[in-house]
């Protein structure tokens, strides 16, 4: 007798950060339907590289919208050095003064 929370071999969902998971065999083998279809079509991904969507849509997983990048790449991109001077600034005064704001709190606690 099969559990109430069954689903069949090829069932696809959404985790819960937006990434499309299908089932691939019994009893519980789920993996990633982007990852998945990459290295069906060009091999493993190596533990260098980040596979990103091109369109930022992560449930678009088709292989036009798939790009892998180096994990290197990955941060020059998503740097604080690629904003504005003045945003800069503000995202270092919003971090010196929430680590004000713990240590404060842990002194009293």
């Amino acid at each position: 007798m099969l559990p109430h929370n069954h689903v069949p071999v090829g069932t696809e969902v959404p985790d819960a950060d937006g990434y499309i998971k299908r089932k691939i065999a019994e009893p519980k083998t789920w993996v990633y339907v982007h990852r998945y279809e990459w290295e069906r079509a060009f091999g493993p991904i190596p533990k260098t590289h980040a596979l990103t969507f091109k369109d930022g849509d992560k449930t678009n997983v088709s292989l036009d919208n798939l790009e892998l990048r180096t994990k290197r790449e990955m941060m020059l991109r998503n740097s604080v050095h690629n904003l504005p001077p003045e945003l800069v600034e503000v995202i270092q005064l919003q971090g010196a003064l929430k680590r004000k704001i713990n240590g404060q709190h842990r002194r009293a606690a």
